[in-house]
């Protein structure tokens, strides 16, 4: 680590040109050096903070560390400074986590694991070949038999295995044994027998021999009547200990199921490393090496020779001795090992060979030679000779998709497409391979482009009327072009717009009608105006250009009296019926007989007229109470966010008591949810609208489409809140005041601002406390399920109380607003 942050010393101090700024005058890069190695991690961010500023990136300065041979750790720990905030570090990778996983101790690893992952990606232009393998994130069972796989024949036996054995035929009985420490199992009046190390097969075999002294069935030919079978399985398999070494992910100690093969044992430890072999791993037992397995056999060929781990193996993976790269058109590029004289037809196999379109015939290799590379050209039909090298780069080439020998036909023809000059050589004969002209071509003229120094310089025209041009001779290279009609005319447009079911642009025909045009648009909607169908075109007049307007009657069959001839760039709108209206609907609910969905029955369908279609009121239902919510228009939802935004305002400062707070969150609640869907309340005297039988215009409103209608159930008590002593409830009467309801609540408190206070009914209007002759006051009437608020006083300067703006903005858009309702 060191030695990464020397060199980042020095790139900062050669190369930001800041030695003058960051460090003192006079410091050479030997001592600034000798600085890195003695510095604390607070020190080398500075560093990094430096080669920020003198313009590196991190991939730049990765790629220098890399080139100068830093390890993985040094890259990962650059990274970890390089993205760390400002004046703070990362984690050290010693404080990791670990966690018991099915295959043992693994270190949890988190961002750490996916910053290897980036390192492979980001350190080497392709990946090592087999490294998929170990890269995929998966889960993998404790024990073999919970996989419900049969057990292999060649499964050595060993203490920890638990086995069932089975017998059939003339006697039944089964036993369910597990294998000692000693290698023995013991079965009632039977000697221990020893299995340890022996097959399936042989097990069975010696369990056949020893439990015959009980059972003499098991020795009686297979006709015989007293015939006893024997059956014998692994029931759950042995746990070993294994110790994986060398260059893996996460070497360690695993525990593993006895049926783990080396290839599974290997993943479990994360696979080989970037410098990992996977031609030699090797299996260690005792101390001496048993078996050294290439995983190749298993990643190209999907050969693996079963080999079965035992309690204290060493799985130990070397370093790769030799490795080349392959690039280019090759199926599988990447990074293969290699093994001692193993050839460029080794490799080949190994990656799959060629790309479909690669050049097959031959490779060229980038070799060390000495201190340098030079390159070598290798033919591939003689690749089992040649001897690859480490450090190779083997490169394929894509074919170029230039065709040579042939000629191209675009246009109007039946058959376009590229054509050998073995079997056309003039126009004449490529037009008569091709299936002839289309009907839509221009039959005399084509134009032939030809190829100079492989690039088409030259356009010449062919007239196909002509003998001796039609029997022009043709060249490697040429395209021959055929116009067509459709690609040199511009028939011009016509544009429909309105009530219509298809409206948009139409390509423009001659002779076109009105007619056509509507039964391009797929005919009228449900809402068109038929008898007022406005046609605009233009007409050029002396030098000028006019617009002319028809409006004509079209039926139901889309013609008209008099035909409508269309010119190009004609205008058609179809306007809506003004006579034709939408069913608009509102929604009334609460107390009624009949809740739901009603229609507004015209331009002057009144709440009284909703209330009587709905057959009337339940029992309990509080007709003074009643409200109206209304979508506002644009002009109205402007004002009204204006003023439920100060009141917003106003509530955020209104009361710092806790109980208050919660009340004023529930009211801005409110406030918020009304400044979203654009809407106001409109409250509604029942009691006098049902008396006044409908007549009474201010409460009797005409209703909007959407509007929804709340008959709320009566409620008889009144809700005191503010600046009082206490916050209360108590139950309705007819000669109950607000003095009286703010003195049942303990009184004013001393931030109340008493000639400000207000009541909201249950309907959602508002009244304020007024002032009259200037001397005395006079309070709103209370009635049942009111609201009485006693607001705070003004406490910072310039700052407008909630109860001025209730009394003020409120107000004034309320009344605005039944003003317009009125229609006044």
């Amino acid at each position: 680590m060191k030695y990464f942050f020397t060199f980042l010393a020095a790139l900062v101090i050669g190369a930001s040109g800041l030695q003058a700024q960051r460090l003192p005058a006079g410091t050479s890069p030997a001592q600034a050096r000798q600085m890195a190695q003695n510095a604390s991690k607070e020190q080398l961010m500075g560093y990094v903070q430096q080669a920020k500023a003198a313009g590196y990136s991190l991939n730049d300065v990765k790629s220098l560390l890399r080139a100068q041979g830093a390890s993985l750790s040094d890259i990962k720990q650059l990274e970890e400074l390089w993205n760390a905030p400002e004046g703070t570090l990362q984690q050290s990778a010693s404080q990791t986590e670990s966690l018991q996983s099915n295959f043992g101790i693994n270190p949890l690893l988190g961002e750490e694991d996916q910053m290897q992952e980036q390192d492979q990606s980001d350190l080497f232009t392709i990946k090592r070949f087999g490294s998929d393998y170990f890269n995929k994130k998966q889960t993998v069972t404790e024990t073999a038999p919970q996989l419900y796989i049969a057990t292999p024949s060649d499964y050595q036996l060993g203490p920890g295995d638990e086995l069932l054995i089975s017998l059939y035929g003339a006697s039944e009985e089964s036993y369910t044994v597990q294998l000692t420490r000693e290698g023995t199992i013991k079965v009632d009046r039977l000697a221990p027998i020893y299995l340890s190390g022996l097959s399936i097969e042989a097990a069975k075999k010696r369990l056949t021999e020893r439990f015959a002294a009980i059972y003499t069935g098991l020795l009686a030919p297979a006709n015989d009547p007293s015939k006893v079978a024997l059956t014998l399985s692994l029931q759950n398999a042995r746990s070993v200990v294994v110790n994986i070494t060398g260059q893996v992910e996460n070497p360690g100690t695993y525990t593993l199921s006895a049926f783990t093969s080396v290839i599974n044992a290997l993943y479990a430890a994360g696979g080989p490393n970037n410098v990992g072999s996977y031609r030699a791993v090797r299996l260690l037992r005792g101390g001496r090496i048993i078996k050294e397995i290439d995983l190749y056999d298993f990643f190209a060929g999907g050969k693996l020779t079963p080999l079965y781990l035992q309690d204290q193996d060493v799985l130990q993976v070397p370093a790769f001795a030799a490795q080349v790269e392959l690039k280019g058109a090759f199926k599988t590029p990447g990074y293969y090992e290699l093994k001692k004289e193993e050839t460029l037809a080794d490799v080949l196999e190994y990656s799959g060979g060629f790309l479909s379109d690669g050049y097959k015939e031959q490779v060229f290799v980038s070799r060390i030679m000495d201190y340098k590379r030079q390159s070598v050209t290798l033919k591939t039909a003689e690749g089992a000779m040649h001897l690859l090298k480490d450090g190779d780069i083997v490169e394929a080439n894509l074919v170029q998709d230039v065709i040579e020998n042939a000629v191209s036909l675009e246009g109007a023809v039946y058959v376009p497409g590229t054509y050998s000059l073995s079997a056309v050589n003039t126009v004449a004969e490529l037009l008569e391979a091709a299936g002839g002209l289309t009907r839509d071509a221009i039959k005399g003229q084509a134009t032939l482009f030809r190829l100079e120094n492989g690039v088409e310089r030259d356009a010449l025209s062919v007239n196909l009327n002509e003998e001796r041009q039609r029997n022009y001779p043709l060249k490697d290279g040429d395209r021959l072009y055929i116009p067509s009609e459709a690609d040199v005319f511009d028939t011009g447009i016509i544009r429909i717009e309105g009530e219509v079911n298809n409206p948009g642009v139409y390509d423009y025909k001659e002779g076109m009608s009105l007619s056509d045009a509507l039964v391009l648009a797929n005919g009228f909607t449900a809402n068109a105006n038929k008898t007022g169908v406005s046609v605009y075109q233009n007409f050029l007049y002396d030098g000028e250009t006019f617009t002319q307007t028809e409006t004509v009657s079209v039926r139901d069959n889309l013609t008209s009296e008099q035909e409508v001839l269309l010119q190009e760039n004609a205008l058609i709108v179809v306007r809506k019926d003004p006579d034709f209206r939408e069913v608009e609907k509102v929604y009334l609910s609460g107390l009624v007989l009949n809740e739901g969905t009603y229609a507004v029955k015209g331009n002057n369908y009144r709440l009284y007229d909703l209330l009587q279609d709905s057959g009337g009121f339940l029992k309990d239902a509080y007709l003074k109470g009643i409200s109206v919510k209304r979508a506002l228009a644009k002009e109205d939802s402007n004002d009204s966010e204006i003023v439920q935004t100060s009141l917003l305002e106003a509530l955020e400062g209104s009361t710092n008591k806790e109980v208050e707070d919660t009340e004023v969150e529930a009211k801005k609640d409110e406030l918020e949810q009304e400044i979203k869907t654009e809407s106001v309340i409109i409250g509604i005297d029942g009691e006098k609208l049902i008396a006044s039988g409908g007549k009474d215009l201010q409460e009797n409103i005409i209703l909007q489409k959407g509007d929804e209608i709340i008959v709320p159930r009566i409620d008889n008590t009144i809700t005191i809140l503010g600046e009082i002593q206490k916050r209360s409830k108590l139950v309705y009467a007819d000669n109950v005041s607000v003095k009286e309801a703010i003195r049942f609540s303990g009184g004013y408190n001393d931030s109340a601002k008493k000639s400000r206070v207000y009541v909201i009914y249950k309907n959602g209007s508002i009244k304020s406390r007024r002032r009259l002759f200037g001397l005395f006051t006079a309070d709103p009437r209370l009635e049942p399920g009111a609201t009485v608020v006693v607001p705070e006083k003004l406490v910072r300067e310039g700052r407008t109380s909630i109860t001025e703006i209730v009394g003020i903005t409120s107000s004034l858009a309320t009344v605005a607003l039944l003003i317009r309702q009125l229609g006044l």
